[in-house]
């Protein structure tokens, strides 16, 4: 936990100083989705052109998650704002992603880690000067290593048993935005 913390707070304090120094549109958001699991998150992100911005997240699921399904993780990505006007409309993205996870599914557990690239499509509506509302969904291919086992005889010390790429979801998120 310490690790993806002291990550989140270097990428916030990055991006803020880079707001600052330059005077650039910056948002801090986080995804209502994701709190919906039990999964604190937030997201910061820099406009760093005309039509392109850069967005960092970082999330850390609770151990209690309601759909079985505990996730630890960063997410980087880089936008263009079709639309030419950063954090309102439409935009697509490519991201990096990196997580541990631990999920439950049709009686088998899997826990491992997984890392990838992704492209996002999302649309950003803008509520009033300082708030928006942004929806996004992406897939991406991620290499991952697990030990997959049946649910209720997880064994500490067993090595990762399965591993590969998977094309999956990297993003659906519906964030509530705060823009500087």
């Amino acid at each position: 936990m310490n690790h993806f913390l002291r990550r989140g707070i270097c990428l916030g304090a990055w991006v803020a100083g880079c707001g600052m120094a330059h005077a650039q549109l910056a948002t801090v958001k986080t995804n209502a989705l994701l709190w919906g699991n039990l999964t604190p998150n937030i997201s910061m992100e820099l406009v760093t052109a005309s039509k392109f911005s850069l967005e960092g997240t970082v999330f850390y699921g609770l151990d209690k998650a309601p759909l079985d399904a505990q996730l630890k993780g960063a997410q980087a990505e880089f936008r263009y704002w079709i639309s030419g006007r950063p954090m309102a409309r439409s935009f697509i993205g490519l991201s990096v992603s990196g997580l541990r996870y631990t999920v439950v599914h049709k009686g088998k557990a899997h826990q491992g880690e997984a890392a990838g690239p992704g492209l996002t499509y999302g649309y950003a509506w803008p509520l009033s000067k300082r708030f928006n509302l942004e929806f996004s969904a992406g897939v991406g291919a991620l290499w991952y290593r697990e030990k997959k086992y049946p649910e209720g005889t997880y064994l500490k010390k067993e090595e990762y048993n399965a591993n590969g790429v998977k094309c999956v979801p990297t993003e659906i998120a519906v964030s509530c935005c705060y823009l500087f």
